[in-house]
């Protein structure tokens, strides 16, 4: 089969050991995180923030609804333990989105909602019904984009695609969380990339996975085989791709899959007719349709430089320092970061909430190499996946020339870090050039 990827990025034989840095843990049964209390943000995705229909001394059930947005561009919070809800204040997140957010004491008792019941016969669902159970899931794009999936849906109605991708990619170093859901409910991804492919009304469905991951492409192979004459009216493939980083950015999916490049602010629904979701998305939706279980946990990995990648099913709300308590030195490390190696978030205090779109936690224990001046080697152009200049764009920030940065189209950043992992003077170029972009997007905007 052939494989397909855009040009540049980083590759292994380009310094990025994926085979060493990737080991995990390939649980068959996930460790259950059940933290004393939980802070559930009211702001977890794009669009509209939700507001609290829960007031300080209620009792929840786990699936509860705790947050309504005021239109169809949120998406519902739910809560994901059972208790007592003891604070409702305002906080700041690592990507610097501040909300509201509704805390619950756990009462340990996992009361579960009445509401979530397991569904007889899900065959017999109207399309009018999926598209209920997507609005009321809460669901949104679990991949870190976090778009509202019903909006997206919409969307390409709308567009009239005729495709929908399934991103299976996982192909930021140590990240492990979609790959399970591959591994091990390989049906279910699929169940739920199929329902969502009914309501989006496309007829090709297409996973995209990496020629690495050979054990999860077989669960794949065997879940299309089983159900595949379900769909008879349905095209489902798989589509392998090089082991490549950031291959699982959209505008490189798109570019790798149709050869054609996808500008800022342009969307794919539209350019290529085709709608992109994430596998963990997916999964999360057919628990919706078998169980009415709202989104209300997911899988995080546990990962670093030093140590085997673990997966654990965790609480929307669970602190990042309940989750590191099991951790040997954790607390210890140089850095722990809100997220991938490559495109999460360094955090400054471990008193930070997992939220719907946090795939990981990851613990950096090794020193940083010393920094230097840039010494004009050019890796980072190599290995910029959408065709920027790193070290240029930086001496540019570090001259104040934002109309020149604007020139060079700093906008096109999309903050996956590869210019900083190559650089051999330990340069921050990715976090110097994410924020000018933003400035920039900013300011086109206004």
């Amino acid at each position: 089969m052939k494989r397909l990827s855009f040009k540049k990025g980083i590759m292994p034989k380009d310094g990025l050991d994926f085979e060493k840095q990737r080991k995990f843990l390939r649980e068959a049964l996930l460790e259950v995180c059940s933290p004393k209390e939980v802070t559930i943000p009211m702001k977890q995705h794009t669009g509209t923030e939700c507001d609290p229909v829960v007031s300080v001394g209620n009792e929840v059930a786990l699936g509860d609804l705790i947050g309504v947005p005021s239109d169809m561009r949120g998406v519902p919070v739910h809560a994901s333990v059972s208790g007592t809800v003891t604070r409702i204040d305002t906080i700041r997140l690592p990507n610097k989105v501040r909300c509201k957010a509704v805390t619950i004491k756990n009462d340990l008792r996992r009361r579960v909602s009445p509401k979530i019941q397991p569904r007889k016969d899900i065959s017999r669902l109207s399309l009018s019904e999926l598209q209920k159970l997507l609005w009321n899931s809460g669901i949104c794009g679990m991949g870190g984009e976090g778009e509202p999936t019903y909006t997206k849906c919409l969307r390409a109605q709308e567009r009239e695609v005729d495709t929908l991708l399934v991103n299976c990619t996982q192909s930021e170093p140590f990240l492990a969380c979609d790959l399970h859901h591959i591994r091990v409910n390989a049906a279910k991804v699929l169940e739920g990339a199929m329902a969502l492919s009914g309501i989006c009304h496309v007829k090709n469905v297409i996973f995209c996975i990496e020629d690495t991951w050979s054990d999860e492409i077989v669960a794949l192979q065997k879940a299309v085989t089983d159900i595949r004459h379900r769909y008879l009216d349905r095209k489902i493939e798989i589509q392998l791709f090089k082991t490549r980083f950031p291959q699982g950015c959209q505008q490189l999916l798109v570019k790798a899959i149709y050869g054609v490049e996808l500008p800022l602010g342009c969307e794919m629904e539209e350019r290529v007719k085709a709608v992109l979701f994430n596998a963990s998305t997916c999964y999360a939706f057919s628990e919706m349709i078998e169980k009415n279980q709202p989104l209300t946990s997911r899988i995080v990995t546990i990962s670093g430089d030093t140590i085997t990648g673990h997966n654990v099913l965790v609480p929307i709300g669970t602190s990042v320092e309940e989750i590191l308590e099991r951790v040997p030195g954790a607390h210890t490390a140089q850095r722990i970061v809100w997220g991938g190696a490559m495109t999460g978030v360094a955090i400054d205090t471990l008193n930070v909430p997992i939220i719907k779109t946090t795939t990981a936690i990851t613990i950096i224990r090794r020193f940083e190499p010393p920094r230097t001046n840039c010494i004009h080697c050019g890796a980072c152009i190599g290995a910029c996946p959408v065709g920027l200049s790193p070290n240029l764009l930086n001496r540019l920030i570090e001259l104040g020339r934002q109309d020149m940065l604007e020139s060079e189209s700093v906008e096109q950043c999309i903050a996956c870090g590869a210019c900083s992992y190559v650089c051999p003077a330990g340069i921050e170029l990715s976090t110097n050039i994410a924020k000018a972009a933003h400035r920039a997007r900013r300011s086109a905007v206004r």
